[in-house]
């Protein structure tokens, strides 16, 4: 039989030793420094993880894996260079929490329009039940430009949702043609034109060495003077500390995040937190029970077909940049 590495710390909540019997050994096996999980996946066929690192050094001595699969769409934990070095197969999930990533994504970006955060500020600290107490006036959701910046699965999926509500697309991706983005009735611009002229800029990249904070003060300033800034893609995109100051200076006039540079308080956190400006949520766009199940059984499928040839079936990671 096979041998089936997983690992997480949480045994209880993956059912992947039941779902696999017919064909491998599954263990469980807790993230720890190197030398002790090079003794624990010694002889694995398959690895699989979520957001746990598996470096290359550590690839160069697992001279028995096949195949690493990723419960999620980011893969910057894992260290391609390393994989192909070894002939190590890395697939990702491209469908996983597309749908539950757009729909948070867009209810933060209504939030923000409607001004949600800072009247229920309003009501909660000043006792306060009255139209106009917040600075800037409140437009229709159809007369808001939103920008996309990115425009794979997720950002058409939001395009489409925005789409409904009768809003203008834009996008900036230079891995995507024009012709996409004209059949999804999306506007190609290029980045300075987005930062020009968008009500809500919302950010759907991934982050690697080219688009580690792409957004700093330079960004910031560019972006038109009332704009509203929504991350719920990956942290390290953006700068907070750029972007509090220009939600200080009354430059940006509110930001929504899912995902921050560093998921633990902070001083920066804590700024955040105390301003009505700022709509924060705990990296849970990604989550729904729904997606949870997917993810696990595309794993599941994806380590089947690997094990019966059909490679070619298989959404295998390849290499990029922005």
């Amino acid at each position: 039989m096979y041998h089936i590495s997983v690992l997480t710390g949480r045994q209880d909540e993956d059912d992947f030793g039941e779902r696999l019997r017919d064909i491998a050994r599954v263990e469980y096996c807790p993230e720890a420094d190197e030398d002790v999980m090079a003794d624990r996946l010694e002889d694995a066929d398959v690895i699989i993880c979520k957001s746990e690192r598996i470096s290359g050094s550590l690839l160069d001595r697992l001279d028995d894996l096949k195949l690493i699969v990723i419960l999620s769409t980011r893969y910057d934990n894992v260290d391609l260079d390393g994989a192909a070095r070894n002939g190590v197969l890395v697939v990702n999930n491209m469908s996983y929490c597309v749908d539950d990533i757009a729909d948070h994504t867009c209810a933060m970006i209504l939030a923000l329009i409607r001004q949600l955060p800072e009247y229920l500020t309003d009501i909660n600290v000043n006792s306060r039940w009255e139209y106009g107490s917040v600075a800037w006036p409140i437009h229709r959701v159809s007369s808001n430009l939103i920008g996309l910046v990115g425009f794979g699965h997720i950002g058409r999926a939001v395009a489409s949702r925005m789409q409904a509500f009768g809003c203008s697309i834009q996008a900036y991706d230079p891995f995507v043609s024009e012709d996409i983005m004209n059949a999804h009735h999306v506007r190609p611009v290029d980045m300075d034109q987005l930062l020009e002229t968008s009500d809500v800029v919302s950010l759907h990249m991934p982050l690697n060495e080219t688009t580690r904070y792409i957004f700093q003060d330079e960004q910031f300033e560019q972006m038109k003077q009332g704009a509203m800034f929504v991350n719920c893609c990956r942290g390290g995109l953006a700068d907070e500390a750029a972007l509090y100051h220009a939600v200080d200076d009354g430059h940006i006039r509110s930001a929504a995040l899912d995902v921050l540079s560093m998921e633990h308080p902070s001083p920066m956190l804590l700024k955040m937190i105390a301003r009505p400006e700022f709509l924060l949520t705990p990296n849970v766009s990604f989550h729904s029970v729904e997606a949870d199940k997917q993810v696990r059984d595309d794993a599941e499928t994806y380590i089947r077909r690997f094990f019966e040839g059909r490679r070619d079936e298989l959404p295998i990671v390849v290499k990029d940049t922005y």
